[in-house]
């Protein structure tokens, strides 16, 4: 029998005391509903996360309700993003590239 690996919703990733608290904290605020996320941007926007993906390095710019997160190639990019993928595959997450 071939089981698929499900992937971790990103709100499960943040709820897991085990992961990088950082990376839950970063991605916890990403989360917060758009009207939220403008109230604050001037306190959420100073805080940067990177993590590697395939073996190169991008800034999370982002994280879906669909339970995905947000990478972009360029380190300048605060909105917007070139790849969407499980919070799985990410490893290494750090404030600076």
């Amino acid at each position: 029998m071939n089981e698929e690996k499900k992937e971790t919703h990103v709100d499960d990733f943040i709820d897991d005391y085990t992961k990088d608290a950082y990376a839950r904290w970063f991605l916890f605020l990403k989360r917060l509903p758009a009207q939220l996320q403008g109230d604050f941007s001037a306190w959420i926007e100073p805080y940067k996360l990177y993590a590697t993906y395939k073996e190169k390095r991008y800034q999370v710019t982002g994280a879906s309700r669909l339970g995905d997160v947000w990478l972009a190639k360029n380190f300048n990019r605060d909105r917007g993003y070139d790849h969407r993928v499980d919070v799985d595959l990410l490893s290494d997450f750090s404030q600076f590239p």
